[in-house]
């Protein structure tokens, strides 16, 4: 832990230099730390800008650190990754530590997997949609345009790994150099020996000029028969679509009336209008309703126990009222409507089943369009000369060219169980003469030790095997000494027509060596040249670059001091021109228009209602005690009224009844 620990601060250090990291201080980080950190290196690795995760809700930044880790290939070492998510949730040091080490060990591999999957994760489209004509070509130019990166990654991987070593390829150039020269002399000693001491000069070269000119027409016509054999293959290909989607029109058009066609295309309009009118609506008021409750739950805080007992109870509590009020509905109906439940309970059923049947016919409109979306996918895998899947046609004439072949396999299959038995009877004949064989060997041993001669057939039998071999030996050796006789003469021939063919070319290639040797000296002394003013121009130029930094942070530090400078400057300016302002109004004698003036009426204006506010706050603390008795008079009032009300309320439950009639109070005693 200590040195992961350490590992983790010193790769940061390097990859954040501004930011002095320590082991002390990186250990007792917040979990909000932690994670903010990982969001930097991640952010660092992907080429972006930091993520202030503070700022950030913390579901968001989860999200955005798993969907970078599966871009970047990273495999939790529990194997759970919702355990990986709830750990990054919390901060815990003993998941983020690991990532960490594994993004800064493996960091230029991720950035490259960062690069690559910012353009090369495909965007996920629905099954529903891709029936669309227009999305579905603009999803293949999609794809075509990530093949074309890909293409073009892969080239430019190409040349950076073959333009890697600098030095070899000076040297290639340089041999390909003398080499050229090589060539262009021999070309020039040709052209004088051959071409131009020739008599058919012209005639040479008009031939020469022909052949160049059809071998660049021979090219041009294999590419284009090339684009035309690819052309034909498409149109091949579209070819036997069209004539599937035609024989499956005419087998679905097969026995269909005018009549058939009128009711299926008002079926059709009347599902589609049920969809449109009554299906949809429901659905979009429904996921509305939905997402409306959704946005409510995510905008209030998050509920504790005792909220949720609350809300439990309220629950419970509308629910008993809802019930009551059934309850009572049900108790106050009308006979009638009691006549028409049955009738409202079959247009339930009836709606129930319109919905259930809508949802299956969408279900089957999606699998549909999935099923032509993965067929045109297969047939556009085929290979140039692959047959397309057999229709239904195709594959009864097959069953009926199979009938034959079944009968005749039938038959073969007969003869195969008879000769199978036939089999059986010779391999028993033979295990008998095999016995009797046996039988007359041991007759025959039997003999030869009753007559003295034991072994005499097997050493026979051995000495007529061991001459055949002999035999075939001594053939076999013949053969193959009069073969190597024949390979050696053969070498000979080759070797020494060889060496006449080379002899020219060995007396070329000994100047050659020698002009080879001086021109290496000369190379290698030319090389020490270059590697040392290479050096010198190295170092001078770096020392170049660190003034031109120099200068251009003092520019930088020019520029933000001219920029101040200007700032207050147009402070000034508009400090000056206040005053001219100000010396203007007092020269003309208008003062009322001067911005003294002016800020003299205003603080007059705020004393005189300081005045105005102070004078109430007076006589409202001098009212305070004639205010405060009537409070209390009118308080004393209500109490005896209230006195009073509860007083008649007890008479009248007790004695009898009050009466106020006209202004009299009469009291009607109650026996």
């Amino acid at each position: 832990m200590n040195a992961q620990l350490k590992y983790v601060v010193d790769e940061l250090k390097a990859l954040y230099p501004k930011k002095d990291y320590n082991i002390i201080e990186f250990d007792g980080f917040e979990p909000d730390q932690l994670v903010q950190i990982l969001s930097n290196v991640i952010c660092t690795i992907e080429s972006k800008e930091a993520v202030n995760t503070r700022s950030e809700n913390r579901e968001m930044t989860i999200k955005r650190l798993l969907n970078s880790l599966y871009i970047m290939k990273y495999r939790p070492p529990s194997g759970n990754e919702y355990d990986l998510a709830q750990s990054l949730f919390l901060g815990e040091k003993s998941a983020i530590l690991p990532l960490l080490e594994w993004l800064l060990k493996e960091r230029p591999t991720l950035e490259k997997r960062a690069y690559l999957g910012r353009y090369l994760i495909k965007i996920e489209v629905p099954p529903a949609l891709r029936g669309d004509s227009n999305l579905e070509e603009l999803f293949e130019n999609y794809e075509q345009l990530l093949e074309t990166f890909k293409d073009a990654h892969r080239e430019r991987e190409q040349h950076l790994s073959a333009g890697s070593n600098t030095g070899e390829l000076r040297g290639d150039l340089a041999v390909m150099e003398r080499e050229r020269e090589i060539v262009v002399a021999k070309v020039a000693t040709l052209q004088k020996t051959r071409v131009e001491g020739s008599k058919a000069n012209a005639a040479l070269l008009a031939r020469v000029k022909a052949l160049r000119e059809s071998r660049a027409k021979r090219d041009m016509l294999l590419e284009q028969k090339a684009r035309l054999q690819t052309t034909c293959v498409e149109m091949e290909r579209f070819v036997a679509r069209t004539k599937q989607q035609v024989a499956e029109a005419r087998r679905a058009a097969h026995g269909v009336t005018p009549q058939g066609l009128l009711q299926r295309a008002e079926e059709e309009e009347k599902v589609s209008t049920y969809i449109a009118n009554e299906k949809i609506p429901a659905d979009m008021k429904s996921g509305q309703t939905q997402l409306q409750l959704l946005r409510e739950v995510a905008s209030q805080t998050c509920l504790t126990r005792s909220d949720l007992a609350q809300v439990e109870q309220q629950v419970r509590a509308l629910s008993s009222e809802v019930n009551a009020l059934l309850e009572r509905r049900m108790a106050a109906a009308d006979p009638a409507d009691d006549k028409l439940t049955p009738f409202k309970q079959q247009a339930a059923m009836l709606g129930r089943k319109k919905e259930a049947a809508a949802e299956a016919l969408g279900e089957l409109k999606k699998e549909s369009a999935a099923l032509k979306s993965k067929l045109e996918k297969i047939q556009g895998q085929l290979m140039p000369g692959e047959e397309l899947p057999l229709t239904e046609e195709q594959f009864k004439k097959y069953m009926g060219q199979l009938k034959p072949r079944t009968e005749l396999f039938k038959a073969k299959r007969s003869q195969l169980s008879s000769q199978t038995a036939e089999c059986g009877v010779l391999s028993r004949t033979l295990e008998i003469l095999r016995s009797n064989h046996e039988l007359a060997q041991r007759q025959l041993g039997d003999e030869e030790r009753r007559l003295g001669l034991s072994g005499y057939s097997s050493t026979a039998s051995q000495l007529a095997e061991v001459n055949a071999t002999k035999t075939e030996l001594d053939l076999q050796k013949e053969s193959k000494l009069e073969a190597l006789s024949k390979t050696i003469l053969e070498l000979n021939q080759i070797i020494a027509s060889k060496k006449a063919k080379l002899a020219p070319a060995i007396q070329e290639l000994r100047p050659l060596r020698e002009q080879y040797q001086a021109s290496l000296a000369d190379f290698n002394k030319l090389k020490q040249v270059y590697d040392a003013t290479a050096a010198n121009l190295g170092s001078a130029s770096n020392k170049i670059e660190q003034e031109i930094k120099q200068i251009e942070e003092e520019t930088r530090q020019a520029a933000s001091e001219a920029a101040l400078f200007g700032a207050k400057t147009e402070v000034v300016d508009a400090q000056k021109e206040v005053l001219v302002q100000e010396m203007a109004f007092y020269k003309s004698g208008d003062k009322s228009k001067s911005l003294r003036e002016r800020l003299n009426a205003k603080i007059a204006e705020e004393e005189k209602r300081g005045r105005h506010l102070k004078e109430a706050q007076r006589a409202m603390k001098d009212s305070e005690p004639a205010n405060e008795r009537q409070t209390m008079l009118w308080e004393n009032v209500e109490r005896i009224f209230a006195a009073k009300l509860r007083h008649v309320t007890t008479a009248r439950r007790d004695s009898g009844v009050f009466r106020r009639e006209r202004g009299a109070e009469t009291l009607v005693i109650l026996n």
